[in-house]
């Protein structure tokens, strides 16, 4: 449990090659893993508009989900930043349900910890519906990530799919299980 922001939903790293990630998790009878595949997702970074190239996988062990990502190009990002630090990647954030940003980040500073954001993934308006926060202080922080409720029901799906799965159809498209209007565009 996190003083600051609750139960977290997620555990999640960043690495140089996802497919060595994903092969470690299925020979270890965890999954299905839901992949989103070289997607651009709409995103800032440190207040600047910039639109990563990445993949990310996600699956469930019991009730916890962990998230794989792998950036593919060079734009400015948090996943970059990591990489740089850390080039056999490792653990890059903790996530959690926010339905109001602004007041999650006062109650931590309430709470004693000032948080700065990082990255914002946003809708085609402007408005963040993720986002990535560290500690002002400290060095190689690990980042929080704060995402709206609505992805709630994209993550049951997945949690559903694992607590029956029988090691069939290992890894799947996650954007299957997204509305039509919800789904990124990829990039080959």
């Amino acid at each position: 449990m996190s003083r600051y922001f609750g139960s977290s939903c997620q555990v999640a790293f960043v690495v140089p090659d996802m497919s060595v990630a994903i092969d470690k998790f299925v020979a270890n009878g965890v999954g299905p893993i839901f992949k989103l595949d070289r997607i651009r997702p709409a995103a800032r970074y440190r207040g600047e508009r910039y639109d990563p190239l990445i993949s990310a996988a996600l699956l469930y062990s019991g009730g916890i989900q962990y998230e794989i990502l792998e950036q593919h190009d060079k734009t400015p990002s948090a996943y970059n930043d990591f990489i740089e630090r850390h080039p056999a990647g490792g653990l890059h954030h903790i996530a959690f349900f926010s339905e109001d940003f602004d007041q999650s980040l006062a109650l931590a500073a309430s709470r004693g910890q000032t948080f700065e954001i990082v990255q914002e993934f946003i809708d085609p308006t402007g408005k963040a519906y993720e986002i990535y926060v560290e500690p002002r202080s400290g060095e190689d922080p690990l980042l929080m990530q704060l995402s709206h409720p609505s992805i709630r029901d994209f993550f049951n799906l997945m949690e559903r799919a694992a607590s029956t799965w029988d090691g069939n159809d290992p890894v799947r498209d996650a954007q299957a299980l997204l509305p039509a209007e919800a789904r990124s565009p990829r990039e080959y």
